[in-house]
Parts: C-alpha cells; sequence; structure tokens
C-alpha cells in the first residue's frame, strides 16, 4: 500500500514554510501586488514572499564637486574599505544600494514660515507689507511642493535578514536580528565615512511607505 501524499492541510507545519515562486510576466495584466515581492509591513520593516525581513537606512549624499582630488580619493578609499570589512571574502551577505529621484520635503520649512506668519500677525509693529510678503512665500513654496517639480536624490542602503518560517516567533526572532544589523551597519558606515560629515538614519514605517511610493511613481 502507497504511503499517503501529506498535503499543507494533513501538516500544519508546511503551511509555515515559505514556498514563493515569482510568477512569470503576464503581459502586464497582474496587480502590482501580484508582482510584488512584499507580503506587508511588520513593525518598521517589510516582510518579503521569499522569506526576509528588508530594513532601509537613509544615506545622506557627499558632494564630490567640492572635494579636491586628494579628498575624493579618500571618499572612494574608505567607502571600498566599508564594503570590504562588511562584504568581503569569507562574508555570506548582501547589501543592497538604491540611489533614487525624489521630491524633495518642503514640510519643515513651510511649518517654520507659517509659523513665523502667526506671530507676525500677533505682533502690532510688523507692517502689513511684510505679513503679505511671508504669506507669498508660504503660497510660492506650498505649491512648489505639491507640484513635486523640486527633487532631489535619495540614498538607501537595503539590509536584510531571513525568517526562519511564518510563526510569530519567527518574526519576532528575525526583528531582533534585524534591529541588531541595522544598528551595527549604521556604525560601520559612520564609522567608515565619518570624515565626511555623512549621516545615517534607519527608517520608520512611514518612511519606508513613502519611499515605495517613490519609487513606484513619486508623482502620482
Amino acid at each position: 500500500m502507497k504511503n499517503k501524499l501529506f498535503t499543507k492541510k494533513d501538516d500544519p507545519a508546511a503551511a509555515l514554510k515559505w514556498t514563493y515562486q515569482p510568477p512569470k510576466i503576464d503581459g502586464g495584466k497582474q496587480t502590482i501586488d501580484d508582482m510584488s515581492l512584499f507580503v506587508g509591513q511588520y513593525g518598521d520593516y517589510l516582510l518579503t514572499k521569499t522569506g526576509h525581513l528588508v530594513g532601509l537606512l537613509n544615506v545622506s549624499g557627499i558632494n564630490l564637486d567640492l572635494l579636491n582630488d586628494a579628498e575624493q580619493e579618500g571618499v572612494f578609499s574608505d567607502y571600498n574599505a566599508f564594503l570590504m570589512s562588511t562584504l568581503g571574502d569569507g562574508v555570506e551577505d548582501s547589501y543592497q544600494f538604491i540611489e533614487q529621484t525624489i521630491p524633495v520635503d518642503m514640510t519643515a520649512y513651510l511649518n517654520g514660515l507659517k509659523a513665523r506668519y502667526l506671530r507676525a500677525n500677533q505682533d502690532p509693529t510688523v507692517t502689513p507689507f511684510k505679513k503679505e510678503l511671508i504669506a507669498s512665500y508660504i503660497d510660492h513654496f506650498t505649491q512648489v511642493q505639491n507640484s513635486k517639480a523640486m527633487t532631489t536624490k535619495q540614498h538607501l542602503v537595503v539590509v536584510r535578514v531571513p525568517v526562519k518560517d511564518k510563526a510569530v516567533e519567527s518574526l519576532e526572532f528575525a526583528k531582533t536580528a534585524l534591529s541588531e544589523k541595522l544598528n551595527q551597519t549604521v556604525r560601520d558606515i559612520e564609522t567608515a565615512l565619518g570624515d565626511f560629515d555623512i549621516s545615517v538614519t534607519i527608517m520608520d514605517n512611514q518612511q519606508v511607505l513613502k519611499t515605495l511610493k517613490d519609487i513606484i511613481n513619486f508623482k502620482g
């Protein structure tokens, strides 16, 4: 008598395994969800259908045009040292580096102008002309931000860790491991490029969502 083949219904453990296989491209008929590798967010991180938890680092840029030849050589040398120390021979790991164009976020600047306008309205010594001038700045830069015509470069480092299976315990373990790995990567980058005033921040869930939207279509 042949042994019965176990199904996911028969074997609860099988239902927790990662079994995703990328679908074939179907002439653009699939939805974004069908084509996306992401299951959703887990805390500040992204969970992929392939069984990885992913975090993003936002790294400030270095304006090489303001550096002389020796300083530029120093940037490349320090960056190479960072890569070799984290991804060199014998290191079974990988990072993804993304550089994308995004609209400039002028929210903080606009909030400062609005606060300044409110103070001016309460100050009897401020002339109507000055109040109108501040209001015109607010109107102008609000239009600039809404049109998303002013852009800048965003530099991202994508860091991931494997998730053993779909169990909550495995997700929590991976979350802790990814948090430690992200913090270590921040220290590594700041140590390697600390002479060039670089800053590295771990992106929270709202920043990650905004980044995904910008990747798809920041003008949408």
